[in-house]
């Protein structure tokens, strides 16, 4: 009996010493890919603050290194309000980063570093359903700006939420265990093969710490998103108006898009879109009042968010010298400007 048990122990510390080994071979092979991120963007109101002047805050987050060409995979959020982007390498070099698109509904986006150094080999996404709840998975990032931390955990659990209006993407949510905090949003989630298995987007916790539930975005939904060539970045921050607040604040057509923050020097800012200032709260929603409502793109009136999912598949489809016309109301004046693809 005593042999059996000294067997047994012999075979846990083996295991053991096995899997410690795997996790400092995976990490030494991907760690060159994931990036830290130093965001400069157009900062929320202030809780209270009634007259909104744009100001800029600054925030962390990491990415993924997906090709030689400098793409990289992060949050929506990391990037979304973002007006200039530091993309950090692990040997210290740093470059700027511009966005190519943003998926708020999946907290999902695509930046692309202006250089990346030669030595780093793009990291590999898993393939679909390449995961299985219960496998070690670990997550680099950059939680409160420590660099390159890792952390290990399990994977906990398959959430899929409800599929998007107007579109046939279901997204998918990975639950992990792995110690997740602020700093770590938009890095990679890996299986002990080194292939990355979701994107950080976000925690559930009293605290805001890592004693809560950590959420990442599922290589399926990242690999459909990718597919569905999302459009490039317009640089709007929206809110979609339903009828009811269209009638509060006197639009007479029951519907738009009410502009929040233009990002500077994106197609928004060269067409002359105008943000809000006005702060207010909409049930427990703040949002910024004054600003531009585009009520129609391209022939789509936009009354809801299917409608907003149509028009932003017709932008990925448009070509160089298409002309496309954007109405709107500004101080309750409609009128209308024409964009020359280019």
């Amino acid at each position: 009996m005593f042999r059996i048990f000294c067997l047994s122990i012999f075979v846990f510390l083996s295991l053991s010493a096995q899997a410690d080994s795997s996790v400092k071979q995976l990490f030494k092979k991907v760690n060159d890919g994931v990036v830290e991120l130093h965001v400069t963007s157009i900062a929320n109101p202030k809780p209270g603050q009634v007259s909104y002047k744009e100001t800029s805050s600054k925030s962390l987050g990491s990415g993924a290194i997906i090709s030689k060409e400098g793409n990289i995979l992060t949050a929506a959020h990391v990037v979304g309000r973002a007006t200039n982007i530091e993309v950090i390498f692990t040997d210290g070099s740093k470059t700027s980063g511009h966005v190519l698109w943003v998926d708020n509904l999946i907290d999902l986006a695509m930046i692309r570093a202006r250089k990346i150094p030669d030595s780093i080999k793009p990291l590999k996404l898993a393939d679909n359903g390449g995961y299985t709840i219960g496998e070690q998975v670990i997550a680099i990032g950059a939680p409160y700006g420590v660099s390159h931390s890792l952390s290990v955990g399990y994977l906990s659990g398959i959430r899929d939420r409800e599929t998007i209006p107007g579109t046939n993407i279901t997204p998918r949510l990975l639950q992990t265990d792995a110690s997740i905090n602020q700093g770590n949003s938009g890095g990679p989630l890996f299986n002990l093969d080194g292939d990355i298995i979701g994107i950080v987007s976000h925690i559930l916790s009293q605290s805001g710490g890592s004693n809560g539930l950590g959420f990442v975005v599922s290589v399926d939904t990242i690999k459909e998103i990718i597919a569905s060539e999302p459009s490039a970045f317009v640089g709007l921050i929206p809110h979609l108006l339903n009828e009811m607040q269209s009638k509060a604040i006197n639009n007479q057509f029951g519907y738009g898009m009410l502009i929040q923050h233009v990002v500077p020097a994106t197609l928004a800012d060269k067409l002359g879109f105008q943000g809000g200032y006005l702060n207010v709260m909409i049930g427990r929603t703040p949002v910024l009042l004054g600003g531009d409502i585009i009520l129609e793109v391209d022939g789509i009136k936009l009354k809801k968010l299917e409608d907003a999912m149509k028009l932003r598949q017709r932008f990925s489809n448009y070509k160089k010298g298409d002309k496309v016309k954007f109405v709107y109301l500004r101080n309750g004046v409609k009128d209308e400007v024409t964009w020359t693809v280019d």
